[in-house]
C-alpha cells in the first residue's frame, strides 16, 4: 500500500525533473529570418470602351500598399495619354472618366470606329510605359437575359436543415458579331427593386409612396467568359449572377447588365483575376501568382509593374423580373411593421423616389 500511495508523487517529481533540468541547458539560438519585402509596386490599370453612341476611356495609376500603411489614397503623379493609331490625342486626369460622342470623336481625330486601334502610355517621373494597340470589338447582337428560380437545402447558423430560395440570372447569345470577329465577354450586373411602402392605419386619405432602390452587386464579383472555351458560336443559359430570394423581389426587381465584348487575353487577365479573389481558403484552392499584364516599359528606370489595358465594346440589356417567376416572395412588411422603412421608403439606403426612365 505504501508503494502505491508514493507512485502518483515519483512520476510527478520525475516529470517535473525532465521539464526543467532541459530548459536550463538550453542556450539562445538567432535565427535570421527573411524579412518581408514591404516594397510598393506601380499599378496601371485603363480601358478604351465604345457603346452604341460614345467612347469612353479611364486610367488610374497607383500604387500597391504596404502592409503597415494606414488605407490612404495611393494615386501617383503621372502623366497619362490616349494613343489612337499610334499618336497621342487625349490627356487623362488620373482616376477620371472622359466619354465623347462617336461622331465627334472621329470628326475631330479621322478613321472610322472599325478601323481604330487604342493604347496607353504612362510616364511616371523618369519613366515610361506602354501598352500594345488594339481594336475595339463590336458587341454581338441578339444576347437575352432569363430569370431562374431554385430552392436547396442548407444548414442555417443553428446547424438546422432550411430550405433556402435564389434567384439566378442567365444569359443567352452569339459569341460572333457582324464583323465575324469572335469575341469573349465581361458582364456588369447591377439591379433596383420598388418598394412600396405599407401604412398600418385607418386613414384612407394617405397615399403610399414608392421608392426605388438600387441593389448594386459585389464590386469582388467577376463575370467572364472566354471565346476559346465555348463551343459553338452562341452561349446559353450562363450563368452571370445569383442571389438569395428575399423581399426584393415581390413587387418588381429590374435588372440591368453591361455587356463588354473584350478579347481573349482580356478575359484571361479577368479569370485570374477572379481566381486571386474567389478563394474558399482550403488546400484545394489554386495556387496565388502574380496576375499577367500587356503593360512594358520603354523607358527610364526599371519600374515593378502590375496592371492592365484593355478594349471593350459595351451593350446594356434590361430584364425587369416578376414576383411569379421569383418564387412569390412576400413584401417586408406584408405582416407587421418590422422597422420605420415600411412607412418612409426613402429611408432605405440608395432608395430615390424618381422612377428609373428605362422601368416599364
Amino acid at each position: 500500500m505504501k508503494q502505491i500511495a508514493e507512485a502518483p508523487f515519483t512520476g510527478l517529481f520525475l516529470l517535473t525533473v525532465l521539464l526543467v533540468i532541459p530548459l536550463g541547458c538550453l542556450d539562445t539560438i538567432e535565427i535570421d529570418l527573411p524579412q518581408h519585402d514591404q516594397s510598393t509596386r506601380l499599378v496601371i490599370q485603363g480601358v478604351a470602351e465604345r457603346s452604341d453612341h460614345a467612347y469612353r476611356f479611364f486610367v488610374e495609376v497607383s500604387k500597391t500598399e504596404k502592409l503597415t500603411d494606414f488605407l490612404k489614397d495611393e494615386r501617383e503623379d503621372a502623366d497619362i495619354e490616349i494613343l489612337y493609331n499610334d499618336q497621342a490625342i487625349i490627356s487623362l486626369q488620373n482616376g477620371s472618366d472622359y466619354s465623347i460622342e462617336i461622331d465627334s470623336f472621329h470628326l475631330l481625330y479621322g478613321g472610322s470606329p472599325e478601323s481604330s486601334l487604342f493604347n496607353i502610355r504612362v510616364k511616371v517621373g523618369d519613366s515610361t510605359f506602354e501598352s500594345i494597340s488594339q481594336p475595339i470589338f463590336k458587341v454581338p447582337e441578339g444576347a437575352s437575359l432569363k430569370i431562374k428560380y431554385e430552392e436547396r437545402e442548407e444548414l442555417n447558423d443553428e446547424e438546422n436543415v432550411i430550405t433556402q430560395p435564389y434567384v439566378k440570372l442567365l444569359v443567352t447569345g452569339p459569341v460572333t458579331n457582324s464583323n465575324n470577329q469572335r469575341v469573349s465577354y465581361r458582364w456588369d450586373v447591377s439591379g433596383v427593386y420598388l418598394f412600396r411602402e405599407v401604412i398600418w392605419t385607418l386613414d384612407t386619405s394617405y397615399d403610399p409612396r414608392i421608392c426605388y432602390v438600387s441593389d448594386p452587386v459585389s464590386q469582388n464579383q467577376v463575370n467572364i467568359v472566354s471565346s476559346g472555351t465555348v463551343l459553338g458560336d452562341t452561349i446559353r443559359d450562363y450563368e452571370i449572377h445569383e442571389t438569395t430570394a428575399d423581399h426584393r423581389f415581390a413587387t418588381g426587381y429590374y435588372y440591368t447588365v453591361v455587356q463588354k465584348s473584350i478579347n481573349e487575353q482580356a478575359a484571361n487577365y479577368w479569370k485570374e483575376i477572379s481566381n486571386s479573389i474567389d478563394r474558399s481558403g482550403t488546400i484545394y484552392d489554386p495556387p496565388a501568382g502574380i496576375v499577367s499584364t500587356n503593360i512594358r516599359q520603354t523607358a527610364g528606370s526599371t519600374v515593378d509593374l502590375l496592371g492592365f489595358f484593355y478594349t471593350a465594346g459595351v451593350d446594356t440589356i434590361r430584364l425587369l423580373s416578376t414576383r411569379d417567376e421569383t418564387g412569390n416572395q412576400p413584401h417586408l412588411c406584408a405582416h407587421k411593421i418590422v422597422s420605420d422603412v415600411c412607412c418612409d421608403c426613402i429611408l432605405i439606403r440608395n432608395s430615390t423616389y424618381d422612377k428609373p426612365a428605362y422601368w416599364q
